[in-house]
């Protein structure tokens, strides 16, 4: 559950001000070592899930086109959609799926997080009902009413 959505103010301020008084949380250390005009990454592999962090990063913005790698499930781990890459050439997915952010070509949910997604960044997306297909679910894609949707998606390019 997402405490932010579930908790009170009072409790969140509390449970916040204790994170900072214990020291309860880690923060990565960059590396300084290298010269100014190289592009460093950090990898953040504390708990689930591991993604990859841009230093220098470059997010889309409406109307660009995004390069994506992803698989769609559900809540219990049904694969309802693939876009992966594959060693074969003669498969569809010899490249990214390509869209256009923000226009509405694929769910809200991942509208959104693409936009805070920077090139090369890795992110697993938990999206909720109403920022994917809502009541009336996907039935061709066996996507229920009201489900929960959870969408990894690697960026790979920004056009």
């Amino acid at each position: 559950k997402n405490v932010a959505k579930t908790g009170n103010k009072v409790h969140l301020v509390t449970t916040y001000i204790h994170l900072f008084e214990t020291k309860c949380f880690k923060v990565p250390k960059l590396n300084e070592d290298k010269p100014k005009g190289t592009k460093s990454e950090e990898t953040l592999d504390e708990g689930p899930p591991k993604y990859t962090k841009s230093i220098n990063p470059t997010f889309p913005k409406k109307g660009d086109v995004v390069h994506c790698w992803y698989i769609g499930t559900l809540q219990d781990g049904t694969v309802f959609d693939t876009y992966i890459q594959t060693s074969s050439k003669k498969k569809k997915n010899a490249n990214p799926l390509s869209f256009k952010v923000e226009v509405g070509k694929v769910i809200r949910g991942w509208d959104e997080a693409l936009l805070t997604t920077s090139k090369g960044e890795k992110a697993r997306l938990e999206i909720e009902p109403q920022w994917a297909y809502g009541r009336k679910g996907q039935p061709d894609a066996k996507i229920l009413p009201n489900a929960e949707l959870i969408v990894e998606v690697e960026l790979v390019d920004i056009d």
